[in-house]
C-alpha cells in the first residue's frame, strides 16, 4: 500500500516575495553603509593627525629641543628635529581620496614645537572628504602647544563648520 505524504516547502511566489523584500532592504542599507565608511575614514585620519602632532610635541619636551612638522605636501607630512639637515624621523601619509587636510595660519607650512612644548605659532587644520564640511573635523594647535580636536562638523563647541577651509 502506498502512503501519500504532504510535500513541504516554499512556493515560488513566497521565494520571490522574500527576494524582493531583501532587495528593498539592501537598496536602503548600502548607501548608508557607504556613508558610514566614508565618515569613519575622515575621523580616523583626524585622529591620526592629532596623534602625530602630540607625538611631535612630546618628543620636543622629552628631547628638550625643537621638533618640526613639515605640512607643505598634500600627500604626506614629515616630522623631525631638523628637516632641512637630518631628514624626517616619521612620516604621515594621506590618501586624499578618503580625507584631505587643509592647514592655515602657518607662514611657511611648518609647525614647530619648542623644547618646552609650546608651538612657535598657532595653526588650524581641517580634515574633510572633498568639500563635505558637515562631516569634517577641525584640529586647532594653540600657541601653548595644546591640540584640540573638535566634534564632527564643528568649528568650536557651539558653531557648525561652514566650509572645509579652516
Amino acid at each position: 500500500m502506498l502512503k501519500t505524504s504532504k510535500m513541504r516547502g516554499f512556493t515560488l511566489v513566497e521565494l520571490m516575495i522574500t527576494l524582493a523584500l531583501l532587495a528593498i532592504a539592501a537598496t536602503i542599507a548600502v548607501p548608508n553603509f557607504v556613508q558610514f565608511i566614508r565618515n569613519n575614514q575622515v575621523q580616523a585620519k583626524a585622529d591620526e593627525i592629532v596623534t602625530f602632532l602630540q607625538y611631535a610635541r612630546s618628543q620636543s619636551i622629552v628631547g628638550r629641543e625643537a621638533y618640526e612638522v613639515d605640512m607643505s605636501s598634500n600627500d604626506s607630512w614629515e616630522l623631525g628635529k631638523d628637516l632641512s639637515g637630518s631628514g624626517a624621523e616619521r612620516l604621515l601619509a594621506f590618501n586624499t581620496t578618503q580625507a584631505q587636510p587643509r592647514v592655515t595660519s602657518l607662514t611657511d607650512s611648518t609647525l614647530v614645537f619648542r623644547a618646552n612644548g609650546m608651538a612657535r605659532q598657532a595653526a588650524k587644520i581641517t580634515v574633510c572628504r572633498n568639500t563635505d564640511f558637515s562631516n569634517g573635523f577641525l584640529i586647532e594647535v594653540k600657541a601653548s602647544g595644546a591640540i584640540q580636536l573638535y566634534a564632527r562638523g564643528r568649528k568650536n563647541e557651539t558653531e557648525p563648520m561652514i566650509s572645509c577651509t579652516p
